[in-house]
C-alpha cells in the first residue's frame, strides 16, 4: 500500500512521526527502536504498544518511522491482492501436513461472484 493512503487510513499525519534515518533501515534498526529499552514505543494514534516499525516515505516530511500496534496494523492491511497464488499456499500447506504426518483439510471462502 502506498505510503500516502496507509497513513490516510491510519489517520495520521506525517509530521506525528518521529524522523527516521535516511540510510535504509534494518533490522537491528528496527529491534534497537521497539526492544526492551528504553521500553514499548506508543503508537501515535491509539497509544498501545508498537509491535512492527518500519521506514516510510513521505512527500513533505521526508523519511519517517512508522511504529504500529498489532491491531492497527492487522486493521490496515492491504488484503485486495495476494502475494502468492492460493493453490500454491494450499500446495505447501498440504505438503507440510504431509511431511508431518497428519491429515489436514483446508476451507477458503469461495472467490466472490461464485
Amino acid at each position: 500500500m502506498d505510503p500516502t493512503d496507509l497513513l490516510q487510513r491510519l489517520d495520521l499525519d506525517p509530521a506525528d512521526l518521529k524522523p527516521g534515518p535516511q540510510r535504509p533501515a534494518n533490522q537491528e534498526d528496527a529491534a534497537s527502536r521497539l526492544g526492551p529499552t528504553p521500553g514499548p514505543v506508543p503508537f501515535v494514534a491509539c497509544g498501545d504498544p508498537a509491535r512492527p516499525t518500519r521506514i516510510i516515505a513521505t512527500p513533505d516530511h521526508g523519511r519517517r518511522w512508522l511504529d504500529l500496534c498489532r491491531d492497527c496494523m492487522l486493521a490496515s492491511a492491504d488484503r485486495g491482492r495476494r502475494a502468492v497464488p492460493l493453490d500454491d499456499t494450499l500446495a505447501v500447506l498440504r505438503a507440510a501436513a504431509e511431511e508431518a504426518g497428519v491429515t489436514v483439510r483446508v476451507l477458503v471462502d469461495p472467490p466472490q461472484g461464485a
